[in-house]
């Protein structure tokens, strides 16, 4: 905005310097038709300003000429004013859509900065919130751990000692028990060995006896098949 400011207070400058000139000009201009009216007047002798001008034809043309060209040059150079007036206000014009396009696109990136900048700390608050949580977090875990690894010693000294103490008395009664158990089966051992003693020597005996009258039986058969054969070779 200074810019524009600044360009608006050159472009009054100017404005008022070529107003000035301007009237300056016509002043001059006012002027020397003034003095060249007194010179005619006065060029005439003894005769009046009105005499003069009627004598001297050709000075009123002249003049009236000069001042075609004064009027002339006036409007040439009001023209250029105009001109160059409305061509500083189309630059201003140009220069202040422009000044006005750049502050836009700078506030544009403000903005956006100013967003980035609030992300940012967003983002850096939530790490700091999340880094606290995990701190807090770890040393829960490390109480925890600290914790249960107490509980664990003390569980596993109470186990091994009622462990201890559970095997000492399994011992003892499976001592017991294997001594009860010893006896009974050598009692039962005894028992069935001499059962299945007597059983084999009956069966023994059994099968010895029909092994026995089964060979005299054979012996006899081919004993007489020998005595027919015999027979009857004779």
């Amino acid at each position: 905005m200074s810019k524009a400011t600044e360009q608006n207070d050159k472009l009054k400058r100017a404005i008022i310097i070529s107003a000035v000139l301007h009237i300056i000009l016509f002043a001059v201009l006012i002027w020397s038709s003034f003095d060249e009216h007194i010179e005619a007047s006065a060029g005439g002798g003894g005769g009046s300003a009105i005499d003069a001008v009627m004598v001297d034809p050709g000075a009123v043309v002249q003049q009236y000429n000069r001042q075609q060209d004064q009027q002339a040059s006036a409007r040439r150079v009001e023209e250029e004013r105009k001109k160059l007036q409305q061509q500083q206000a189309e630059e201003l014009q140009q220069k202040q859509a422009a000044e006005q396009e750049r502050l836009k696109q700078l506030e544009k990136e403000r903005l956006a900065a100013q967003e980035q900048q609030k992300q940012a700390e967003e983002a850096a608050k939530l790490a700091q919130q999340q880094q606290q949580q995990a701190e807090e977090a770890a040393k829960a875990a490390a109480d925890a751990k600290k914790k249960a690894e107490a509980e664990a010693a003390k569980a596993a000294a109470d186990a091994k000692k009622k462990a201890e103490a559970e095997a000492v008395k399994a011992a003892a009664d499976a001592k017991k028990k294997a001594e009860a158990e010893a006896a009974k089966a050598a009692a039962d051992a005894k028992k069935k060995a001499e059962a299945e003693a007597a059983k084999a020597a009956a069966e023994a005996k059994k099968k010895a006896e029909a092994e026995a009258a089964k060979a005299a039986a054979e012996a006899k058969k081919k004993a007489d098949a020998a005595a027919a054969k015999a027979a009857a070779e004779a």
